[in-house]
């Protein structure tokens, strides 16, 4: 539970490397909404990108939800 196995898992379903920590929280926090990461998973990718700065984004957009 790395922040560097959350950066695979990115790389894996986009392709590319994640341009920003909020975008790696982004993505963390749709694989927990969707089932795909658990409680505790997700709370310590926040708690790590929180302290590199990242926020947390107050709602998706329905084309987001699509894009993950």
């Amino acid at each position: 539970m790395s922040i560097q196995n959350l950066i695979n898992a990115f790389e894996q379903v986009k392709g590319r490397k994640p341009a920003t920590a909020d975008e790696l929280l982004d993505f963390a926090q749709m694989n927990y909404l969707r089932g795909t990461f658990s409680l505790n998973e997700y709370q310590i990718y926040f708690k790590e990108l929180h302290a590199q700065g990242a926020k947390k984004p107050e709602y998706f957009t329905q084309e987001e939800m699509k894009a993950f």
